[in-house]
C-alpha cells in the first residue's frame, strides 16, 4: 500500500492557502465568457467589422456614451462597471435597432444589472439583473 509521508507543520498553512485559492479560482474560470442565458451561438457577436462598417457610414449617428449613461443611471441606482457596442440581438434587428450600447451597473446593494440601449436612439432594450427592483428610481429619487 502506498503511503504519503506526513507534511511538516510549518508547510500546511501554505498548502491550505494554496488548495483554498484553486478552490475558488475555479469557479471564477467561466466569468471572462459572456453569460447569456438566449442560447445565441457567440459568433453573431464576434465579427466586429459590421460595427465599424456602420459606424464608418456618413449619416449614421449613435448616441454618446455619456449619454447612455446618464439615462441609465436616471432611470437605476449605480455606477458603470462596463461598456461597449454589440450588435443587436436577431429580434432586436427585426424591430430595427442597427447597434446596441451594452451597459453594467453596479448597484449599491452589490449586483450588476445588464443594460442595453439603442445606440441609435438611446431607447431602453432590455434590462436584467439581481436586485432590479431595488436599483430602480423612483419619481424625484436623487440618491
Amino acid at each position: 500500500m502506498f503511503r504519503l509521508a506526513p507534511i511538516p507543520a510549518l508547510m500546511r498553512p501554505a498548502l491550505i492557502l494554496a488548495a483554498t485559492g484553486l478552490a475558488l479560482l475555479v469557479p471564477l474560470a467561466g466569468l471572462h465568457a459572456d453569460p447569456d442565458d438566449r442560447g445565441y451561438s457567440r459568433d453573431y457577436d464576434d465579427d466586429t467589422e459590421r460595427e465599424f462598417d456602420l459606424l464608418e457610414q456618413p449619416g449614421f449617428r449613435i448616441i454618446p456614451l455619456q449619454d447612455a449613461v446618464r439615462r441609465a443611471t436616471d432611470r437605476f441606482r449605480g455606477r458603470l462597471i462596463a461598456a461597449r457596442l454589440r450588435p443587436p440581438y436577431p429580434e432586436e434587428e427585426e424591430r430595427g435597432v442597427e447597434l446596441v450600447h451594452e451597459l453594467r451597473l453596479l448597484t449599491p446593494r452589490r449586483d450588476v444589472l445588464l443594460i442595453r440601449l439603442d445606440a441609435r436612439t438611446g431607447d431602453f432594450l432590455e434590462v436584467r439583473g439581481a436586485g432590479l427592483a431595488e436599483a430602480r428610481r423612483k419619481n424625484g429619487d436623487d440618491e
